[in-house]
Order: structure tokens, then C-alpha cells, then sequence
């Protein structure tokens, strides 16, 4: 059995011991006959979900909120925490806070790589990448710095806003590396499978 988060590029799989990523149409091809309790945002592949051994989780993952429109993934990783505050570092970054078992509200940022590319669209001379090394304490003295320090300091700044004493929980593609940022902060790679895991029990 396989737990499956399926996004619009990448698939992260999880056997209880590990995860990886797949790419969408090698998945298919490849687990087709697995048992997976899967969530999905990809609407593309709907169909091909469809009469397989396959269980969609998103009806049990219920999380307490008065949150609308909020995603399933988002949904799965709020259920793992309890209290504090989760940030999901991926093509958009998500900020979101649970207190005793209750979502308060969060938050939506554009992923770093997506800032990188905003730059761009504004000149080539800010055709940089961001360097998460950037001392964000010392005012920069030079381009590339100043795009790193410009674009990871107001999202460290606005997390820090709302996690007060809470404890943070990073995770997704840039998770870690923002966690360092965060003295005590938490990384999971995993803490969407850790909610999803919560699901299983619903329908067991």
C-alpha cells in the first residue's frame, strides 16, 4: 500500500518507511496497479484516476476551519499539526496556523522560484538565483544579495509576524532550506503523509 500526494509536475510517494517523487506520467504507467490512497490537485489526470485499485482520501480529511476554497494538499498538511504554525515551501509557500486541533486562517506567497522569475520579467541584470546563505541581518552592498535579501526577508518576517511563541513546521521543495532561518523550527519532508496517515483512520 502507497500514500500519494499528486501535484501538476511531480507525484511524492510514500511507503511508510520513505517518500519520492515520480513524474506524472511515468506514475501512472508505473503504480497502476498498486493499492494508493491518494489525494490530488491535478486536475489534468482526474480521468486517468479512475477504476483503478486506487481510493481518494480527500473526503476524509476533514479539518476543523472556516477556511473556503483551501486545497486538499494544504488540508492533509494542517491535519498533522496539532498546534502551531506550517509552512508549505513549494511553488507557492503557505502559511497556516492550528490552534488545539483548529484552523485559524493562513496565508499564500509566491515560491521563491516564482519571485526569481518575477525579477527576471523586470530586467535581465536581476537574472539571479536565490542564495539562501544571504545574511539577512546585514544590509546588501551588492545586486545578487540584494535580490536574495529581498525576496527571503519579508517571508521570513511575515511568518515570524504570525508564529508569535507558537513552534513552526516547515516542509515542501524549500522547506528546509527556510527553516534555517527559524531557531527550534521543525522540518518534514513528510507531514503531508503524516496527515493523510490521520485520514486512514477514518475509513478503517
Amino acid at each position: 500500500m502507497l500514500l500519494c500526494d499528486i501535484g501538476n509536475s511531480y507525484a511524492h510517494l510514500y511507503d511508510f518507511k520513505k517518500s519520492w517523487r515520480e513524474e506524472i506520467d511515468f506514475f501512472l504507467k508505473k503504480y497502476k496497479n498498486h493499492k494508493i490512497f491518494y489525494i490530488s490537485v491535478n486536475n489534468r489526470i482526474t480521468p486517468y484516476l479512475k477504476n483503478r485499485n486506487w481510493i481518494n482520501l480527500e473526503k476524509y480529511i476533514n479539518l476543523n476551519t472556516n477556511y473556503k476554497g483551501m486545497g486538499i494538499d494544504r488540508k492533509a498538511v494542517c491535519l498533522a499539526v496539532e498546534d502551531g504554525v506550517i509552512v508549505d515551501a513549494g511553488s507557492a509557500i503557505t502559511v497556516d496556523i492550528m490552534e488545539k486541533k483548529f484552523h485559524k486562517g493562513g496565508f499564500i506567497i509566491p515560491g521563491f522560484k516564482a519571485i526569481e522569475n518575477a525579477y527576471m520579467s523586470i530586467s535581465d541584470r536581476l537574472k539571479y538565483t536565490i542564495d539562501f546563505n544571504v545574511d539577512i541581518n546585514k544590509l546588501p552592498l551588492k545586486t545578487s544579495d540584494a535580490i536574495s535579501y529581498g525576496a527571503i526577508k519579508p517571508i521570513v518576517l511575515s511568518i515570524k509576524d504570525v508564529a508569535k511563541n507558537k513552534k513552526i513546521f516547515f516542509t515542501g521543495g524549500d522547506g528546509e532550506k527556510l527553516s534555517k532561518y527559524f531557531d527550534g523550527s521543525i522540518y518534514d519532508e513528510n507531514l503531508v503523509f503524516k496527515g493523510m496517515k490521520k485520514a486512514l483512520k477514518e475509513i478503517k
